[in-house]
Order: C-alpha cells, then sequence, then structure tokens
C-alpha cells in the first residue's frame, strides 16, 4: 500500500515539473490520477489552474483523469471552475469537450459560468455559454411607450445579444430550470439583465403581425422585456428563441456535459449527441411546464404544430417533476411508426374507509413538511446552508442570503434585520 501511494504522489510532482513523458511511465506502471495533496487538489486540478500545463492537463484527461473532481474548503470546485476563475479559456473547451459539469455549484453556490462573469473573462463566458446555451443570437429590445412604438419602432429599441441556458443546481437530479441572459454585445462578460424563465411568464408574439414581439415579464422583480427580430424579416429567429424558452434546444451541441450524475461521478460513455439532446429537452421542458403559469398551453401549442418526434416525446412527459433517463429509449422507440397500446384500466375497489384516507393524508403532509424544510425558501432548489443573525432563523441557500443581505431586505421569515449570514453544516 505504502508503494502504491507514494507512485500515486510521485506522479503529482511530476505535474508540477511539466513531465508529460514521466507522468505517462508512471502511469504505466500503475502510480493512481486523483492522489489528493494537503489542499485537496489533485493532479488535474493543478494541471487546470497554470496556463503553461495545458498539455499536461490533455495527457491527465487522455489517461483517465477525472474531469468532474470536486476539491472541497476555501476554494472549492472542480477542474473547469479553476480554469475559469483564471480565465484559461483554452483549458476550458479542453474540460467540456471531455465531459466536464458547467452546471455544478461549489461551495459558494457559483457555477464556473458565474466566476467567469465575476472576473470578467469574455472568451471563458461565450465558450461555456455557446456549450451550454439552447439559444444564442441577436434581437431587438423594444423600449418607450407603447404608443410611441407603433410610430417609430425602430428609433425605440437597440440590439441585445441574448441567450437562453440551464442554471446550476445543487442538486443535478433534477429537472434543469433556465435562464435568460441580456448582454449589450458579444464581447461583455456581464449580462445587463437575467431573467429567470421559470418564475417568468412569456407571452407569445403573432407572427402575422408586421413587427411580431414576444414579451416576457418577471413578476417577482417587475420586469418586462420586449423582444423583436434583429430584422424585421427573420420571425424564425424570434420563433427558435420562444422555442428555447421553452426548453427546445435550438443550437446544436457536439455534446452535453450534464447528465443525472453526481458531480463526482466521470461522464457516462458511448452516449450520442442525439440522446443527450433529447435528455435535455425533457427535463428542462418537465421542469418548466411544472413551474410557470402559460407554459403548458404554451408547450403544446408549439410542439405540436413545429416540434420533433423528440420534442414530442418531451411534452408528453409534462406531468412529472422528473425524468428517468433510463426509460427515455423504450419511450423514444420507432415513434408515429407502431400501434398506439391504451394503458388497462383498473376496476378494482378503492378503500375509502376514514383510516386509511387519514393515513395516506398524514404521510403526504409528512413528506411535504420534511420537502419543505430541507429546501431554499426563496429559490426552492439548494439546500437549507445559511442562518440569519442575530434573528437566528434558518431560511435558505448561502447564494439567496447573501444577496438578500446585500438588497437590506430582512430575514425571509420575520423581516427582521440581517447582520450576518453564517454557514450551517448538517451531520
Amino acid at each position: 500500500m505504502g508503494q502504491q501511494t507514494s507512485k500515486d504522489q510521485l506522479l503529482f510532482q511530476q505535474v508540477n515539473y511539466g513531465n508529460i513523458e514521466g507522468i505517462k511511465a508512471l502511469r504505466t506502471q500503475g502510480a493512481g490520477l486523483e492522489w489528493i495533496d494537503s489542499e485537496g487538489k489533485t493532479a488535474l486540478i493543478v494541471a487546470c489552474m497554470n496556463p503553461q500545463l495545458y498539455n499536461v492537463a490533455k495527457t491527465l484527461i487522455e489517461l483517465g483523469a477525472n474531469v468532474n473532481v470536486y476539491r472541497p474548503g476555501r476554494h472549492a470546485g472542480t477542474p473547469l471552475h479553476h480554469a475559469a476563475k483564471r480565465g484559461l479559456d483554452q483549458t476550458v473547451k479542453l474540460l467540456l469537450s471531455h465531459g466536464a459539469n458547467a452546471l455544478i455549484m461549489n461551495d459558494d453556490c457559483n457555477t464556473p459560468l458565474d466566476l467567469a462573469r465575476a472576473k470578467g473573462f469574455v472568451n471563458v463566458v461565450r465558450a461555456i455559454e455557446s456549450h451550454l446555451c439552447l439559444f444564442a443570437g441577436w434581437l431587438r429590445e423594444q423600449y418607450g411607450p407603447g404608443f410611441l412604438e407603433r410610430f417609430a419602432p425602430q428609433l425605440l429599441s437597440r440590439k441585445v445579444w441574448v441567450v437562453v441556458l440551464p442554471c446550476g443546481s445543487r442538486n443535478l437530479a433534477r429537472p434543469f430550470k433556465l435562464e435568460l441572459a441580456i448582454y449589450t454585445s458579444p464581447q461583455d462578460a456581464q449580462p445587463s439583465m437575467t431573467i429567470q424563465l421559470w418564475k417568468a411568464n412569456l407571452e407569445e408574439p403573432n407572427f402575422n403581425q408586421p413587427d411580431p414581439a414576444a414579451i416576457i415579464s418577471d413578476i417577482s422583480k417587475s420586469t418586462r422585456i420586449k423582444l423583436a427580430p434583429a430584422i424585421e424579416s427573420e420571425k424564425h429567429q424570434l420563433q427558435r428563441f420562444c422555442s428555447a424558452c421553452k426548453g427546445i434546444p435550438q443550437v446544436m451541441h457536439p455534446s452535453f456535459p450534464f447528465g443525472n450524475q453526481p458531480p463526482t461521478a466521470p461522464p457516462t460513455a458511448g452516449a450520442s449527441s442525439a440522446e443527450d439532446d433529447e435528455l435535455l429537452a425533457m427535463a428542462i421542458s418537465a421542469s418548466l411546464q411544472s413551474v410557470t403559469h402559460e407554459g403548458a398551453s404554451n408547450a403544446d401549442t408549439y410542439l405540436g404544430s413545429e416540434a420533433s418526434p423528440s420534442t414530442s416525446t418531451a411534452s408528453s412527459s409534462n406531468s412529472s417533476n422528473h425524468v428517468e433517463p433510463h426509460k427515455k429509449g423504450a419511450a423514444n422507440a420507432d415513434i408515429g411508426t407502431s400501434p398506439i397500446i391504451y394503458p388497462s384500466i383498473d376496476t378494482s375497489p378503492i378503500d375509502l374507509s376514514s383510516s386509511t384516507v387519514d393515513a395516506l393524508t398524514g404521510e403526504a403532509n409528512a413528506k411535504e413538511g420534511e420537502e419543505t424544510t430541507s429546501s431554499c425558501t426563496i429559490c426552492l432548489d439548494a439546500p437549507l446552508e445559511g442562518a440569519c443573525v442575530p434573528c437566528g432563523h434558518m431560511a435558505g441557500c448561502m447564494r439567496c442570503l447573501n444577496e438578500i443581505k446585500a438588497k437590506s431586505w430582512g430575514c425571509p421569515v420575520c423581516r427582521s434585520r440581517i447582520d450576518q449570514i453564517i454557514r450551517i453544516y448538517a451531520v
């Protein structure tokens, strides 16, 4: 055991030296790639923190290093977090092309995209967005009083770069939620506006009008934005954007890195890009239809006329909040060609005695209580992580509570003043 550990540590040391041949030789002799130093770094994390070690990182990945290995602690994150935080766009593209999951959050609830935006690394932001996005392109934002838009729509509008992409999550087994990011230009790292689409309403445009526009309203932020095609004759661009807001991918990617896997699990081998695209559409569409007010009717209308067979399958699965990837192959086999088989009806009597009903009701209330107390009361996604001081209410995740404290809104439970947010660790 000591000899094996010594080889693992020796391979780790060769990474700092940039000795690719030494790494390969030690790997051939049975040295492991996941040795962790006192700071929680693996060999791949070290290589992804240094622009001079790009070839070393490539070699480690080819030898089988885990691209989604997670480093806990003060500087938490995956190799993609560390590369994005340092603006290493080539390393970021390397990791993404080999299955790195861009939706994993670190201990501060930041994704690699959040870190790149905060640091102002435009190339990294565009690389991650182009890998994740369901839509990216130019649209025209209309603003000003409605009566003026009728007379001079071009004078009261500006071109904006629009991106629709999934948000990060602490629980990657749940369906993904979408975010709309609006930039002044593709040269900007920070979006001028972001809208959480699962909290917003989409008013689809009337494409029979000469200048159709989609209206997105976020009631929680009192935000309303009106988007039209960048060029009046290109109405299909706006139609693609509306479809993306409903969870239908409009950008074809070589591969999607986010399956329903734990953060530290290696990417699934042999999965085709078509299957990944289909799984993404099913997962996001299920999430959107379950939480938006108008999503179900709009998505059904669109899917019935424009969507492909794979997206029609996504629409039919929107009645549940979870998508089971292991069933997608059977669900999509021979769509439109096989005969329709209707399920049989269970005619057995149902026990409606008071004792049975009370037992079921009590069990349901217990489960509901567990879910509501274990999730953030603000975003309803991340687990409860922080407590407000001095009131002591444990009301949300660190990210949401820090945003509330920065805006001086007070505790979400009692509205009292927040002096400090402390992280609570459950054992």
